[in-house]
């Protein structure tokens, strides 16, 4: 297995343009995103960032940085969207604190992790939830227009299923955000993107 001072020495022997995770100690290739993709991730980038700046918040969003959680040395994901603290070091190749997490689904993260039951979403989930600071998790699919939301309960615990919008007008509202915007405006110029809107 890699620790994560490991996996950043492997990072820098690495071209550029390859984009890695350390999942569990395994270090795993990320596939180039599609142009789709990359249009849910911007927008949602963008409208993030606005209801923070109307809010005034501490926070900001950013795309494709990589996360690592002090308790845990075997892990470094990359989601497509991170919410962390505004005055994070910016000479820094990773948060270790972070508020909201966001992954736009690929066919890599639906893939069977390490010859177990489980798949790759499912581990970062787990992830995700056991860091502390953590508030919310979206998960967006890019197959069809659906978003999943696991909000953190006040006693800190997780409930067993994620509240899924599938409507065009559904509002996304983050946990310490609030309202972000619609389903519309984040599948908008995408095949996905419904019509009339």
């Amino acid at each position: 297995l890699m620790s994560v001072p490991e996996f950043l020495g492997f990072l820098r022997s690495r071209p550029d343009e390859e984009r890695w995770e350390l999942i569990e100690g395994i270090p795993m290739m990320m596939a180039p995103p599609s142009i789709r993709h990359q249009r849910i991730a911007s927008n949602l980038e963008r409208l993030l960032n606005d209801a923070l700046r109307q809010g005034r918040s501490a926070w900001r969003a950013d795309r494709d940085i990589g996360l690592v959680i002090e308790s845990s040395g075997y892990y470094r994901p990359e989601p497509e969207i991170a919410v962390i603290d505004r005055t994070v070091d910016e000479e820094a190749s990773f948060a270790s604190r972070f508020y909201l997490v966001v992954e736009v689904l690929s066919q890599s993260d639906e893939a069977t992790f390490n010859q177990s039951h489980k798949r790759v979403i499912d581990v970062k989930l787990a992830l995700y939830r056991s860091h502390g600071h953590n508030r919310c998790i979206g998960v967006v699919r890019q197959d069809r227009v659906e978003v999943a939301v696991h909000v953190r309960r006040e006693d800190g615990t997780w409930p067993d299923q994620p509240l899924v919008l599938t409507a065009p007008a559904d509002v996304m509202a983050f946990e310490g955000i609030g309202r972000v915007g619609t389903l519309a405006d984040l599948y908008a110029g995408t095949a996905l993107e419904p019509r009339g809107t």
